[in-house]
C-alpha cells in the first residue's frame, strides 16, 4: 500500500506552486478578510450580508459565482484542461452568544458572535480561491468553493445539494475543516469516524391526573418515568458492545405544576450519538422497546418520537491517507496528524459525503496562552490567528495535487 502511495506522491507530483508562501505574502489582506467576518456575524438563514460581501470579493477577482441555497454561495475555478474535480466547504452562520472576548475586532452585531469559527472557515476559503485564482494556469480539472448557511441549523448542506451544488460538474472528492481545541499550527487528517450522527428523541407517558392524596385512584407517569429514565441509562452498558461508542443521554423531563397534584402527563427528551448505523438502530430498538414495556408495567400509555439528524462524519479512507502523506511532503511548517479522538459532536458536512468521497480536517486553533483556551460555542471563545495560514495552504495543496492526479490509484482496501 506504502508503495502505491509513494508512487503517487513522488517527486512528479509535487504541487509547482509554493502556497504557503502565497499564503504569507497575502497575510495583511486574509487578516482583513477575518477580522470583516468576525465583526458581522449574522445567524443561520440570515447570512444575506455575509453572501452579498463574499459575492463582492469573488466578482472583484474575476471569479465564476452565484447565489447558492438561499444565503449561500457557489464559486468555481475551471481550469479548461482535463483533471478531476475537487470541493471545498465552509460554513457561514453565527451564534446566538453575547460575545465576551474583548477582541478589537469584536462582534457589532449585539447577541451574536461568531463563536464556532465559521468565520475562519471562509476567511480560509477566501484566501484559498483568490491564491489559487491567481495561479489558475498550474490547476487542472475544476476546483468548486461552497460557502454554506445555516450548519448550526439542521438543513444548510442539503439545501445546496438540492440547489445543484455538487453537479454539474459532480466532485470526485469534498473536505472541509473546522477549527478545534488543539494546539496551533496542527492538522489531523484521520480516517473513518470524526463526528457523530446526532438524533434527538422524545417520550411521552400519559397516566391519569388528580390529587396527590389519591394516588390508588390516579395513574402516576412519574414513577415510570423514573423507572424508565433508569433503563435508558443502562442501554449503552447493557445492550451495546463495549467496542462500540455510542451516548444517549436524557437532557430534559416535563412533569407536574403543583405539588400536591398528579400530573396526567410526563415527557422525555434526549440525544442520540452514534457512528454505526447498526448500533444506532439497536439503540433506537431498545428505546421503544423499553417505553412501551415500562408504560404497560405502570399501567399507562407511552409514545416515542424520534427526530432523526444527518449522517455521521466518516472520513473516506482513500483520501485521508492521500491527503496526510502529501500535506506532509508539501507543508512542513505544520505537524500533519493522522489519528485523533472521534467526536460526539454532529456536522451536516457528512450530507455531501451521500454524493461523493468526503474528507474533514481538524485545524488546531489554540493561543499559546492556555488562560486563553475556551470552548467552541464559548462567548470567550478565539482562534490563534496565524493558522488562517496553515489552512489556506493545505487547502491550496490539495486542490492542486488532486485536480491533477486525483488518487484513483491507490488501493481503497488498506
Amino acid at each position: 500500500m506504502q508503495k502505491d502511495v509513494n508512487k503517487i506522491l513522488g517527486e512528479g507530483l509535487r504541487v509547482k506552486v509554493d502556497f504557503y508562501q502565497k499564503a504569507k505574502e497575502a497575510e495583511e489582506e486574509i487578516k482583513r478578510y477575518y477580522t470583516h467576518l468576525h465583526k458581522h456575524p449574522e445567524l443561520s438563514g440570515q447570512e444575506y450580508q455575509t453572501q452579498e460581501w463574499i459575492l463582492s470579493q469573488l466578482k472583484q477577482w474575476g471569479v465564476e459565482c452565484r447565489t447558492c441555497a438561499d444565503t449561500g454561495v457557489y464559486a468555481i475555478i475551471r481550469s479548461g484542461k482535463p483533471g478531476y474535480t475537487i470541493a471545498f466547504r465552509a460554513d457561514m452562520d453565527a451564534l446566538p452568544i453575547q460575545e465576551q472576548t474583548g477582541l478589537s475586532w469584536s462582534s457589532e452585531e449585539n447577541g451574536v458572535m461568531h463563536a464556532c469559527g465559521h468565520d475562519a472557515h471562509m476567511t480560509v476559503l477566501l484566501g484559498c480561491i483568490r491564491i489559487l485564482h491567481e495561479n489558475r494556469e498550474q490547476l487542472y480539472g475544476n476546483i468548486v468553493f461552497l460557502f454554506q448557511p445555516s450548519e448550526e441549523h439542521q438543513g444548510g448542506a442539503a439545501r445546496m445539494i438540492v440547489d445543484g451544488a455538487m453537479k454539474t460538474p459532480k466532485p470526485d472528492l469534498i473536505v472541509a475543516f473546522h477549527v478545534w481545541p488543539q494546539r496551533a499550527g496542527t492538522i489531523t487528517c484521520m480516517s473513518g469516524p470524526v463526528m457523530a450522527q446526532p438524533d434527538a428523541f422524545s417520550i411521552e407517558l400519559i397516566g391519569k391526573g388528580g390529587h396527590g392524596a389519591t394516588p390508588h385512584i390516579c395513574r402516576n407517569p412519574i414513577p415510570a418515568m423514573a423507572a424508565l429514565i433508569n433503563a435508558i441509562g443502562n442501554i449503552t452498558a447493557n445492550d451495546i458492545s463495549a467496542q462500540e461508542t455510542a451516548v444517549v443521554n436524557i437532557c430534559r423531563i416535563r412533569c407536574g405544576e403543583k405539588y400536591n397534584i398528579i400530573a396526567e402527563k410526563g415527557y422525555l427528551e434526549g440525544t442520540i450519538r452514534t457512528y454505526d448505523t447498526k448500533v444506532r438502530e439497536e439503540i433506537i430498538r431498545r428505546l421503544k422497546k423499553l417505553t412501551t414495556s415500562i408504560a404497560d408495567a405502570w399501567e399507562i400509555e407511552g409514545s416515542y418520537y424520534m427526530d432523526s439528524g444527518y449522517p455521521a462524519t466518516i472520513n473516506n479512507k482513500t483520501a485521508a491517507c492521500w491527503a496526510a502523506e502529501i500535506l506532509k511532503k508539501e507543508i512542513p511548517e505544520v505537524e500533519i496528524l493522522t489519528e485523533g479522538e472521534p467526536s460526539m459532536l454532529g456536522e451536516d458536512f457528512s450530507c455531501y459525503g451521500t454524493v461523493c468521497p468526503s474528507l474533514f480536517l481538524r485545524l488546531g486553533c489554540w493561543k499559546e496562552d492556555e488562560k486563553r483556551h475556551f470552548p467552541l460555542h464559548s462567548s470567550c471563545f478565539e482562534i490563534e490567528e496565524s493558522i488562517l495560514l496553515d489552512g489556506i495552504a493545505a487547502f491550496c495543496i490539495l486542490a492542486s495535487a488532486f485536480s491533477e492526479k486525483g488518487f484513483e490509484r491507490i488501493n481503497e482496501k488498506y
